[in-house]
């Protein structure tokens, strides 16, 4: 496939919200920072509901393009966990990731008698920076924005041969809540928007096929905290 870039880096602009609330951590006085009773670190294991949205809108085989045609990639669950740092009570880093959800690429249109097209295994490793609101009782609220890494693996051949799929640059954006059971679990629930775009290849016939893939998911994830 050939990759059509977009004419803004998609990552700006998460990228840069990420880097102002890391600013704001290094303007926070050093006695907030080093307070005893903060518990810096939170580790969160989650159950992740994966929400696809494709579109390949440029498939070309031999070179010619497909117009009416299309593919689909299922939903899919896995398990994830993420990792947070607190700087202060309302700044902290993330590290999200889990084992890769697996999917079939399917054709849909004119090209939908060909059936599976490929599969694969896919997730990404996302690092966000987060603003955590005061909390409102028990209930703990937060933002994210940040930067992720879509990765791919175990590609297998199906209607196409010599399958390839290639890792992704995506930006993120989060919103969550925590509920506080005691002072060191909670509950967390928390969607996460990671729209990227890719490009993959293969062969049908013989024939080189080519086409611009782009994928909008939407992760949901519920899970407990682990505060300490």
């Amino acid at each position: 496939m050939i990759f059509i870039p977009k004419p803004a880096d998609p990552t700006a602009l998460p990228l840069a919200g990420a880097l102002f609330l890391l600013s704001t951590v290094l303007a926070t006085p050093a006695s907030a920072q080093n307070s005893p009773k903060l518990k810096r670190w939170a580790v969160t294991v989650n159950a992740t509901e994966v929400f696809v949205d494709e579109n390949a809108p440029n498939i070309t085989l031999a070179g010619a393009p497909l117009p009416g045609s299309n593919v689909r990639i299922g939903n899919a669950t896995t398990p994830t966990l993420d990792v947070g740092y607190f700087f202060t009570p309302n700044i902290a880093a993330n590290v999200f990731f889990g084992v890769p959800a697996p999917a079939e690429i399917d054709s849909t249109g004119r090209i939908g008698p060909l059936g599976t097209l490929a599969k694969v295994h896919y997730g990404p490793v996302i690092l966000s920076a987060q603003y955590h609101f005061k909390s409102q009782g028990k209930l703990h609220p937060y933002v994210g924005v940040g930067v992720g890494r879509v990765l791919f693996f175990n590609k297998h051949d199906g209607a196409l041969s010599d399958f390839n799929i290639r890792d992704s640059w995506a930006p993120t954006g989060q919103l969550g809540v925590r509920y506080e059971l005691n002072k060191s679990w909670m509950l967390n629930a928390d969607v996460r928007y990671v729209p990227f775009s890719t490009h993959a290849s293969g062969s049908l016939g013989g024939a080189p096929a080519l086409t611009r893939l782009d994928i909008d998911p939407i992760l949901t994830s519920v899970g407990v905290t682990l505060r300490f």
